[in-house]
């Protein structure tokens, strides 16, 4: 059964906090991930959850790996319905697609850079501080968009 209406393409506190209770836990990884689904749902015009696919290649394992949660939670694409792909990879990136329309969107390596040596610091005052700069910053700040 398909829902009718579409997956909000606006960031907001009740998405984050949605995803927490999904994924767990908060933390700027599991950001990155919400900015990346809705970024693609805005530019590629999805209404989220069937018109939409992603591809993501990233380090399989925490945190790096967060950023799935995100994606599924903002896009609605999931394992169970075979819309979203993980491999393996060296950076993160997802490509995400909506018929013949794509486009891919990696985290650009000094926001990965920053959140690792963030995460290293182990404050979470520190990482708390890390994540709310995430969800506040520009996708050009974040992301390299083709």
């Amino acid at each position: 059964m398909q829902m009718d209406r579409s997956k909000s393409r606006k960031w907001s506190n009740d998405l984050l906090h949605r995803a927490i209770e999904f994924h767990g836990h908060g933390g700027p990884y599991i950001v990155i991930g919400l900015r990346m689904g809705l970024l693609a749902l805005e530019r590629l015009n999805c209404r989220g959850w069937f018109d939409i696919r992603c591809r993501a290649a990233l380090t399989l394992e925490p945190p790096c790996s967060c950023v799935i949660d995100g994606i599924q939670c903002s896009t609605g694409c999931t394992m169970g319905k075979r819309n979203i792909e993980v491999e393996a990879g060296d950076e993160i990136e997802a490509e995400f697609t909506n018929g013949s329309k794509k486009m891919k969107v990696a985290l650009r390596q000094e926001v990965f850079r920053s959140i690792q040596d963030g995460l290293a610091e182990s404050s979470d005052e520190y990482v708390r501080q890390l994540t709310n700069q995430i969800v506040s910053a520009d996708d050009a700040e974040l992301f390299e968009i083709a």
